[in-house]
């Protein structure tokens, strides 16, 4: 058993990383010794090095929680199982609708008079994005950092 701060250290993140990932539930709720302090098991750095990967492949935080599981190689539920399949058949999706538009902004740039505007092709992104869900959630339409504003 370590301390948060050793965790911390061992999986490359803050302490408040880790405390965030036991908020949010992908990481398990640690031992607390008589006086209170976390204690974790060291195989946690499992959990944090799972849910560091699934990041960097796209997933956000809250489709972490059921793919990190199995990522660390716990034991899941069929229905866990399936729904972490469903997560990842929609990013699938996702990128290969990224990898169209980017070929055909690819084309654009290299022979803008033979292809579609690139104004064309990244409007095609834009109206993809606008989800009324995601309005209501609080998300906008509003550029990304670095992205033109017109």
């Amino acid at each position: 058993m370590v301390s948060i701060g050793q965790l911390a250290k061992d999986a490359g993140v803050s302490s408040r990383t880790i405390r965030y990932y036991e908020e949010l539930g992908i990481l398990p709720q640690p031992r607390r010794s008589p006086g209170g302090t976390r204690k974790y098991p060291r195989e946690y750095c499992g959990y944090i090095a799972a849910a560091l990967a699934l990041k960097d492949l796209g997933f956000r935080l809250e489709e972490v929680k059921p793919l990190a599981r199995l990522a660390a190689g716990r034991t899941v539920s069929q229905g866990q199982r399936d729904a972490a399949a469903r997560l990842v058949e929609a990013k699938i999706e996702a990128l290969a609708r990224q990898v169209t538009v980017l070929r055909r902004l690819h084309a654009s740039v290299q022979a803008p008079d033979g292809g579609p505007p690139v104004s064309a092709v990244l409007g095609t992104v834009a109206a993809d994005r606008l989800d009324p869900a995601d309005l209501l959630a609080g998300e906008s339409a509003a550029p990304v950092d670095g992205a033109l504003a017109w």
